[in-house]
């Protein structure tokens, strides 16, 4: 039988081929974690959260079921420089959770440092979260990587709670500026999370009024389910489709 690729999968191979990603073949600490990645050569790190999340998916180069250390921190004090959760002081705070990943269902969730698990490190430059791409108009927030317009929260409809199929619908029904409508994707969603805040984890100056509560994605992981990404700290899980969550529409540009 003949197997294709998708091109996610042919990029990872590629990095793989070129040794810049390393699956260590034992489960660790947080702690642990980090100082197995450094000793692979001065390069080698392990992965910010926002630098695994691509991977979702990816069961068949890393296996099924696992969980993956990430670097990120959840601290209860943010400053906005793009490496506040890189800082050595939160590294070694036993105390602080770090967050991380489900490989196969693509959920993330801080989890305390002394529990066990898998570790993917990368000698790849690292990747900063990226928001120069956004901009504030009228019309809501445009943005340019994703090509989409989020629209804009006011206080009537922020407090907006519906169940999966309801938040589509209302979207899809949207007539607002004469545009087209609809849930952002997970990945959509996921982008705007910005780990240097907290409760929400976004940066309010650009998209003003955002609940520190679950918000729905179009995306579904079953019939009764579907993805939601928290921007109380910037997690990702999965909701029953009945249950009611907040969500924002998105037009495509």
């Amino acid at each position: 039988m003949i197997k294709i690729l998708t091109l996610s999968t042919f990029l990872l191979l590629s990095l793989f081929a070129n040794e810049n990603y390393r699956e260590l073949d034992k489960q660790y600490s947080y702690l642990s974690a980090v100082s197995e990645c450094k000793n692979l050569a001065k390069e080698w790190r392990l992965p910010e959260i926002w630098e695994l999340f691509p991977l979702r998916g990816e069961t068949e180069l890393f296996g099924k079921d696992k969980r993956y250390w990430s670097i990120t921190n959840l601290v209860e004090a943010r400053e906005t420089s793009t490496q506040t959760s890189s800082d050595e002081s939160f590294i070694v705070d036993k105390e602080i959770p770090a967050f991380a990943f489900y490989l196969q269902d693509g959920d993330i969730t801080p989890t305390p440092k002394f529990i066990n698990a898998h570790t993917i490190c990368t000698n790849l430059p690292k990747t900063a979260q990226n928001q120069q791409e956004l901009q504030i108009t009228d019309q809501g927030v445009i943005d340019a990587k994703n090509d989409i317009l989020w629209e804009p929260l006011t206080q009537d409809n922020r407090h907006l709670k519906r169940p999966h199929e309801e938040a589509q619908e209302v979207c899809e029904y949207k007539t607002l500026y004469s545009r087209v409508w609809r849930l952002p994707t997970l990945n959509e969603l996921y982008s705007i999370v910005n780990y240097n805040y907290i409760k929400p984890s976004v940066n309010q100056e650009i998209f003003s009024n955002m609940q520190k509560k679950y918000y729905w994605s179009d995306d579904t992981f079953n019939d009764n389910e579907a993805y939601v990404v928290g921007f109380s700290i910037g997690t990702v899980a999965t909701s029953k489709t009945n249950n009611k969550s907040f969500f924002r529409c998105v037009s495509d540009l």
